[in-house]
């Protein structure tokens, strides 16, 4: 099955990557993430230290988004090769919801500029500090310097950047469609460069690379994608099936579990998938699908 992402483009616009990081070589394998340190969060600044493979986060100063205590716990989670696999705490709220407290599901990418991914709530009609569709960014942390002199701010110039961009996009995916892939890539780097707001540009850069079976440089494209807009669902669906065809089960099980939880993907979608193939026989895949018949 093709990527997800090649009817690209109702266009959401999301904090960008810059284009110059365009050629970037792919993390060498066996280089060690650099997880432990301060993030700044919708929950406040957090301190996550590592131990071995665990990795966990206590508040240091508390947002006005919860009741959460400076010291108090709100991410555990294990180190697994690029990500984090397991939960955040999040102060619910909502109508009908009530106040309270919950540890959501999560698996958040590692990357230069902090943690960014989803988190999944059990909890039918709640909400948290979080994206319409459960995306959370964790910043690393650096001193206040104010804004910069060249800091991009709303107006008709970036929207007519964007209107080009978008060109661009609309071109990058006829040149999918027809299977020529490398003029489609020129469209999704031109419109990245000129409108880096866009994560749909990093996406479909990673859907060329994998259309030419190129996975660890389809693998960085969506890595990039999810680090300017953890709520870009097809980019999870993307790596759960790079993941799966190199034989890396338990991460693709992992992003995989986001997608479908956050309604990035349906049971019928994700079985009829050959991309996908190596997981039907793993309990947790079968759970899975049983589970969004």
């Amino acid at each position: 099955m093709a990527p997800r992402g090649l009817a690209i483009f109702a266009l959401a616009a999301a904090l960008a990557l810059p284009a110059r990081l365009r050629s970037a070589p792919a993390e060498s394998p066996g280089v060690t993430l650099q997880v432990a340190g301060a993030y700044d969060s919708p929950l406040g600044r957090i301190a996550v230290e590592v131990s071995g493979a665990s990795a966990v986060g206590k508040l240091v100063e508390p947002s006005g988004e919860c009741p959460f205590k400076p010291g108090e716990e709100v991410l555990r989670a294990t180190i697994l090769d690029d990500s984090l696999a397991g939960k955040v705490r999040i102060w619910l709220r909502g109508e009908g919801c009530g106040e309270g407290e919950a540890w959501g599901n999560a698996v958040l990418l590692v990357g230069p500029t902090g943690l960014s991914g989803a988190v999944h709530l059990e909890q039918k009609g709640c909400t948290g500090p979080l994206g319409k569709r459960g995306g959370l960014q964790l910043t690393r942390a650096a001193p206040v310097k104010g804004r910069s002199k060249g800091a991009t701010r709303p107006g008709p110039e970036r929207d007519t950047r964007r209107e080009k961009a978008r060109a661009l996009l609309r071109d990058g995916a006829a040149w999918l469609k027809e299977g020529n892939f490398e003029a489609a890539r020129k469209r999704f780097l031109e419109a990245a460069e000129i409108d880096p707001r866009i994560p749909e540009a990093l996406n479909g850069v990673g859907v060329t690379y994998r259309m030419r079976n190129e996975l660890e440089a389809a693998l960085e494209w969506y890595k990039k994608a999810l680090a300017v807009d953890p709520d870009f669902g097809d980019a999870y669906y993307n790596m759960a099936c790079v993941y799966a065809l190199q034989g890396e089960k338990e991460l693709a099980l992992r992003y995989l579990q986001i997608a479908a939880l956050n309604g990035y993907a349906t049971a019928e979608g994700i079985d009829e998938d050959p991309d996908l193939s190596a997981l039907h026989d793993e309990a947790a895949y079968r759970a899975l699908v049983k589970a969004h018949l």
